[in-house]
């Protein structure tokens, strides 16, 4: 099976990538789309090394604020490119809006038509990102409640880590899991299972958004990358949508 890329962690010490010429802190989300896009900046620039570590939002933005040295970091909310400090940001840019899908196993047996479908006795877990620090949990929540479910199925949340691992736990032991759309769209999701896109009304936005935290010309020409025509491409392909 073809697996989202693995989550990266920061240490205490300086690990290997901090002697790349960019080094990314990217929401997890991100994990699908971003490999592409660092190969297309790659083509326009073959002399740079590019080095990137996923995770959530709140946990990237607390390693930024304690002084770990990234280059760019690629929030799935501005909320927390607010949080790394004004010290530390040297531009900012929206680049994106993310999407969320309701993501079920072909196992289960179900369709997924609808967030009601969650109220099923077949789904007895439900994953999602931890909403204390990850956007696309808050956003999972949130659509809960619009719905009318929360309470319904609170029982059978199951938070992960982040929106990468609760793609991950929906697809090898959770009934069901609320997910990035660009998670459900890639083989390790698709090919296991049906998603159904959740309407942008029901939850606040997912704004993806960029901050320059180096001076570095090599972390500004990513920077600048992101707004560019060729990554808004890319971007779509993998399930977002224009900022």
């Amino acid at each position: 099976m073809r697996a989202l890329l693995v989550i990266l962690t920061l240490s205490s010490a300086l690990p290997a990538w901090a002697s790349k010429d960019v080094q990314l802190a990217a929401a997890a989300n991100l994990s699908p789309a971003l490999p592409e896009l660092v190969a297309a900046f790659v083509r326009w620039h073959p002399d740079l090394d590019v080095g990137v570590s996923f995770g959530a939002s709140g946990q990237l933005a607390e390693q930024i604020r304690r002084g770990a040295p990234f280059d760019v970091f690629l929030s799935a909310s501005p909320v927390y490119l607010e949080r790394v400090g004004a010290e530390r940001l040297r531009a900012r840019a929206t680049f994106a809006r993310g999407r969320l899908a309701l993501y079920l196993p072909d196992r289960v047996g179900l369709e997924p038509r609808g967030l009601e479908v969650l109220t099923n006795p077949r789904i007895r877990r439900i994953a999602l990102a931890n909403p204390d620090h990850a956007p696309f949990g808050k956003a999972a929540v949130a659509v809960l409640r619009a719905a009318g479910i929360y309470r319904a199925v609170e029982r059978k949340l199951i938070f992960a880590a982040n929106v990468s691992q609760a793609a991950q736990l929906a697809v090898q032991g959770a009934d069901a899991g609320l997910v990035a759309l660009s998670a459900a769209l890639h083989p390790s999701l698709s090919e296991r299972g049906r998603y159904w896109s959740v309407p942008s009304r029901l939850h606040p936005p997912l704004e993806q958004v960029a901050g320059l935290l180096s001076e570095r010309p090599a972390a500004r020409a990513f920077f600048d990358f992101l707004t560019s025509p060729e990554a808004a491409q890319i971007l779509v392909r993998h399930g977002f949508e224009a900022p």
